[in-house]
């Protein structure tokens, strides 16, 4: 009883599951905080991001697409990954109205690692 230290909570956070969802895919497998929504064979829907708020995170979904200012459209908030990909799924006809309307996206999935820096020595120049 009392009260917990910061490692106390390090260690229940790192204890839960991580969060999964079917139609939920993470670029790197097993990862947290980015996800593909995708339901089947269908083109994706939009993505889903999760950032850290006081007392745990929020799910946002952005469309699958790029508008005007060549930015991500901002959907929807939920309080959990499985909320955020049903509120989707369920807004399936709005979401690809408005992913037909707009720039379609340009960056590839999974997204690529930034090149690795060069090993050994560097060379000389004159």
């Amino acid at each position: 009883m009392g009260v917990q230290t910061k490692f106390e909570n390090a260690r229940a956070a790192l204890r839960k599951p991580p969060a999964e969802h079917p139609c939920a895919i993470p670029p790197i497998p097993g990862g947290q905080g980015l996800w593909l929504i995708r339901q089947g064979e269908a083109a994706p829907l939009g993505f889903v991001r999760q950032r850290p708020v006081t007392g745990g995170f929020a799910f946002d979904v952005y469309a699958h697409c790029r508008d005007e200012g060549g930015r991500r459209p901002w959907l929807h908030t939920a309080s959990s990954l499985n909320s955020a990909v049903a509120w989707t799924l369920q807004h399936d006809a709005d979401v690809r109205a408005l992913i037909a309307r707009s720039t379609a996206e340009p960056d590839p999935w999974p997204p690529t690692a930034p090149p690795e820096p060069a090993s050994g020595r560097r060379r000389r120049t004159p």
